[in-house]
């Protein structure tokens, strides 16, 4: 097998490898420029270590601040005048991956005065770029050992850049800069990764060495990300695996590129300023899906290294991604055809791929779907307390306040077009924390509200096999056939819940819409849309407090259940489930 791996970066990593590595800077010249973000670099600590580092060898600095998210050329080109201005010799680059693509440019430019946009991107420049530093803060980019860097033209539309003088000359990988991290910029800079590693897994190109490295970096990232998910608590011991993970699946990118979740992803940051990590990660189960049909033996080894299935692996990064509000209409999807023409990183997809194809992952993400994101209410009084809620109107317990404070937070990028409530009280108070940052009006549908539990309504759980042991035995062990003393039959319940599910699909065509109801009538729903009878309700599990649910609905009127039960916002102390026991066998 012929193949080519190239790596000059010089990497040191390890706790205060800038501390230690000082001496080394003194190599590159007597003054510097430090491009850097507007805040990462000084809240990570790298900024101020750096400068210690620079002045012990008496080497001058000066600070170019003004770097953004999706770094515009134009900004490098300010940064490189600013840089030939104060007789800089080299080039530091501080931050996540926007600073250190920016630093590159910025080392080609400062070398380059005049150079044109055609001939920077086309790489017809007659000097080597300036020597380059990178310190990375963030645990995803892969940038400290690439020799690309990503920026944004004028018409908004990003582009990468490439060559042999883009490398860092020294590249300090201490994970102690990533501590500063938030969990949501952690989420992103991970996917990131995990995306790096895993298309350059399934290229066709890929090499015994890239492949070997690959399957190093993917587990360890993908246990992270999961225990992200679960809502554990973010270590720095997480961070310093994420962020080696990061540079292990840098080095797959640097030798094999990236595949076509990268420019589409690229699409969906330009135009609804989703961060490039979950952007690129949403693309990730198409590929997969893909490479599962063209290679199933590389897309089952994959699967067997992060010990999931294909639908867990899909569930788990599309939840994280947090797209699910993403919307297009048909014609802007196909304007996007000249965008995807001739991509060179359809070269790493097994099977090959076109401009049709990702036209097709887009519909099939994005296309105007009716969606509806059904949400059980949070925990309420009754639920505390073990009582048969039914029609009883309980109002919130103090753990679902911080519940609805956490379900608020998990929906506040989603773009949703309404939001609809079971007009009992515990249910308004979940869709009002929904709406915090929304700010729609709340539509009450009474089809929505629990099972009129009659004579079950306000009694405790614990209570009724004496009360109702016929009734309570059908309850439990063939629920489909229960019918309340006094109230609603199961069946009633399974007919008027679907009734108010299509009304809501109906009035909101194409929308997006979050539907907040109960534990008995969502069963219902969900037992409905799976294609499930009633009698088989029982297969069906009960969702927790604030869990949410992704369905479906295409044109044609048939429904998809995406997801079940996700509670993942929650975290162990605030989930409901596991705590109570009264309303099981």
């Amino acid at each position: 097998m012929e193949y080519e791996y190239f790596m000059p970066a010089r990497v040191l990593g390890g706790r205060e490898a800038v501390r230690r590595n000082a001496a080394l800077l003194s190599r590159f010249g007597k003054s510097c420029l430090l491009v850097t973000g507007r805040r990462s670099a000084l809240a990570s600590g790298a900024q101020q270590d750096i400068a210690a580092a620079l002045e012990s060898q008496g080497i001058r600095w000066q600070v170019f601040a003004q770097i953004g998210e999706n770094p515009y050329l134009e900004d490098c080109r300010r940064a490189a005048e600013q840089c030939r201005a104060c007789g800089a010799e080299f080039v530091v680059g501080i931050g996540g991956g926007s600073p250190m693509d920016a630093a590159k440019a910025v080392a080609v430019l400062a070398a380059n005065p005049g150079l044109s946009t055609e001939d920077f991107y086309a790489g017809n420049r007659p000097n080597r770029a300036l020597p380059i530093v990178l310190v990375g803060t963030t645990s995803g980019t892969g940038s400290e050992v690439s020799g690309v860097s990503v920026l944004t033209l004028e018409n908004g539309v990003k582009k990468s850049v490439k060559g042999e003088d883009m490398y860092a000359a020294l590249a300090f990988a201490d994970p102690k800069y990533t501590f500063s991290m938030s969990r949501a910029e952690t989420i992103s800079t991970g996917l990131d990764a995990l995306a790096h590693a895993m298309e350059g897994y399934f290229s066709p190109q890929c090499d015994p060495v890239s492949g070997a490295v690959a399957e190093l970096a993917m587990p360890s990232l993908w246990r992270d990300l999961c225990a992200l998910r679960r809502g554990e608590e973010l270590t720095e011991e997480m961070h310093a695996r994420l962020y080696e993970g990061s540079i292990q699946a840098g080095l797959v990118l640097n030798t094999l590129g990236t595949s076509f979740p990268h420019p589409l992803g690229y699409v969906l940051t330009e135009r609804f300023r989703i961060p490039h990590g979950r952007a690129c990660a949403v693309f990730e189960p198409s590929l997969l899906r893909r490479v599962l049909e063209q290679e199933p033996a590389r897309g089952q080894r994959f699967l067997q290294l992060l010990s999931c299935t294909e639908e867990e692996f899909s569930q788990v990064v599309l939840d994280l991604a947090g797209c699910g509000g993403v919307a297009m209409q048909e014609e802007e999807i196909r304007a996007l055809e000249g965008r995807f023409t001739r991509v060179k990183n359809y070269a790493n997809v097994p099977g090959g791929f076109c401009a049709a194809d990702a036209l097709a992952v887009f519909r099939r993400l994005f296309g105007r779907k009716t969606r509806i994101l059904l949400v059980r209410h949070c925990e309420s009084q009754g639920n505390g307390q073990g009582i048969f809620q039914g029609h009883i109107d309980c109002d919130v317990s103090e753990n679902g306040k911080k519940q609805l404070e956490l379900l608020s937070l998990r929906l506040r990028n989603w773009k949703l077009d309404a939001i609809v409530s079971s007009p009992l009280l515990r249910a308004r108070r979940t869709a009002e924390a929904v709406n915090q940052y929304h700010h729609l009006p709340i539509e009450i549908n009474e089809d929505l509200i629990e099972i009129d539990a009659g004579e079950y309504n306000g009694k405790l759980w614990a209570d009724l096999p004496r009360l109702f042991p016929e009734e309570t035995s059908r309850w439990y062990r063939d629920p489909g056939s229960f019918s309340a003393p006094g109230g609603e039959s199961m069946r009633q319940v399974y007919d008027r819940a679907w009734k108010g599910l299509l009304q809501v699909a109906q009035s909101h065509r194409g929308q997006t819409v979050c539907v907040v109801s109960h534990g008995s009538a969502m069963r219902c729903i969900l037992c409905r849309a799976m294609g499930k009878p009633l009698e088989e309700l029982g297969q069906v599990p009960w969702c927790e407090n604030t869990g949410l649910n992704l369905l479906e609905f295409e044109e044609d009127g048939s429904v998809r259940v995406v997801y079940q039960n996700d509670a993942s916002h929650l975290t162990p102390e605030t989930a409901s489930m596991a705590k109570q026991s009264w309303w099981q066998i």
